[in-house]
């Protein structure tokens, strides 16, 4: 008993190190410097891994999942890629290019999910403890730095806008990753709309309280709230879904009130930055500095691809800022994440956008085609994480942020794969049976123990 409690925080810790480093925790808090230069070592383990996990299947003949392989040869090939087109475009020195997309290996973080869970190192259970421990985490970590934050206690102007930015509109601005605070969020929810405890209630309104008032992003609140919606669209009959629909519309409205009562500046704030991004999205010019930044990158994209077309096609590979400034001193103010799929296309081109966005948009949609379960509050919670990636596709995450939704895909996959074994096992032991009986003995006969459903069901339930 000991030896197992044990080995349990041995693979927690593990797992919220691997989380911290494959997510970038770090990044934009004070200790982003330090864990930056960790962090290669972490790439180093990766690729350790990665050949080892190559090499074994390759030396055993043993067949590659589909998924798998398609993310091992993109992490082999399209750091090459890249590099040799920012070479070609801009003349950038190839190892530039290549180690500004060192981040796609990343990916190979999924892989590991998918080998410890297919081989039972670790279970759902283990997992699912790790990541509602990490959105804790977050929560209470980032808003602990939030309340004591002082710009004057940081070295210079440089450090202090890596962690937070003032705006004329939404006030400091907290740049921290939102990866397990939109977990936590979405766990939350569900649990709390399948058992329907007050205290989930009141956990899940803790974590929207922080994106409202402290991440305030406005694509980011209409993907949440949309994926939300389509819970319960697609598991809710319709009466229950229009009285649910109204209750939340009831409580929506008394939250506002509440709001304009403690916070009045607040819904009038929000209210305006929502306006001025649909002008923006109707093509007007914003008097929003970050708006307007975004449709002049836009337009330097579209006045590179009209002088260099091929570009459309085969992209223009990335730019390190550690050679030449970067693409500051090509277009001034530029990144390519700050628009979307449009930047990712300048990238990567159309060629390059079949295997990185297209093909991966398209495993996505069929992983979540395939995530029936009811009841698994873990699972269901990953299918949903993972409808808000797909959401928020547009914004060019499966191009910038594939590390965002990598462990997600991966953990879906291998509880795939380990409930098609318990079922072929299942469909073995029953059919051996069925023979016994009809010999009359089962003196002939060894059979199968019945498969244990303990690994799969592990985390099912555990809540109720």
């Amino acid at each position: 008993m000991r030896r197992t409690v044990i080995k349990k925080n041995v693979q927690l810790i593990t797992l919220a190190i691997v989380s911290i480093f494959t997510l970038k925790f770090f990044q934009s808090t004070p200790f982003e410097t330090l864990f930056f230069q960790l962090q290669a070592g972490f790439l180093g383990l990766i690729l350790f891994f990665l050949t080892g996990y190559t090499t074994t299947f390759l030396i055993n003949r043993n067949r590659f999942n589909k998924v798998v392989l398609y993310y091992l040869l993109l992490i082999a090939i399209l750091p090459f890629y890249s590099a040799y087109r920012a070479g070609i475009e801009f003349g950038q020195p190839f190892i530039y290019g290549f180690l500004s997309e060192r981040g796609w290996l990343l990916l190979g973080v999924g892989i590991w999910f998918y080998y410890q869970l297919s081989t039972k190192r670790m279970t759902f259970a283990t997992i699912e403890s790790a990541f509602v421990f990490m959105a804790w985490a977050s929560l209470i970590v980032f808003s602990f730095i939030i309340l004591t934050y002082d710009p004057n206690q940081l070295e210079s102007a440089e450090e202090a806008s890596k962690l937070a930015e003032m705006t004329e509109d939404r006030g400091l601005r907290f740049k921290f990753q939102t990866f397990f605070i939109t977990f936590g969020a979405i766990y939350y929810f569900i649990k709390s709309s399948i058992e329907n405890s007050p205290k989930d209630f009141v956990f899940l309104f803790l974590f929207l309280g922080y994106i409202l008032f402290i991440v305030q992003g406005r694509t980011y609140m209409m993907a949440l709230a949309a994926t939300f919606l389509l819970y319960y669209w697609f598991n809710y009959s319709l009466g229950r879904f229009t009285l649910t629909a109204i209750k939340l519309a009831l409580f929506l409205f008394f939250a506002l009130i509440a709001i304009q009562i403690l916070l009045p500046d607040y819904l009038e704030r929000m209210s305006y930055l929502f306006a001025e991004m649909f002008r923006v999205l109707t093509g007007e010019e914003s008097q929003e500095y970050s708006a307007n930044a975004r449709l002049n990158a836009s337009q330097s994209v579209l006045n590179y691809f009209e002088a260099h077309p091929l570009s459309i096609w085969l992209g223009t590979g990335s730019v390190s800022n550690q050679w030449n400034d970067g693409y500051k001193s090509i277009f001034g103010y530029f990144y390519p994440s700050d628009i979307g799929v449009l930047g990712g296309l300048f990238v990567y081109g159309i060629v390059g956008s079949v295997f990185v966005f297209l093909i991966p948009l398209v495993i996505l949609i069929q992983t979540l085609r395939k995530v029936s379960v009811k009841g698994d509050i873990f699972i269901i919670s990953l299918k949903y994480l993972l409808v808000i990636a797909l959401v928020t596709s547009i914004q060019g995450s499966l191009y910038f942020a594939a590390n965002m939704y990598i462990i997600t895909l991966f953990v879906l996959l291998a509880y795939f794969k380990l409930q098609e074994r318990l079922n072929v096992n299942q469909h073995t032991t029953k059919y051996l049976r069925h023979v016994v009986k009809l010999q009359g003995s089962r003196r002939h006969y060894c059979l199968p123990p019945e498969p244990a459903k303990d690994f799969l069901s592990e985390s099912r339930h555990r809540h109720r």
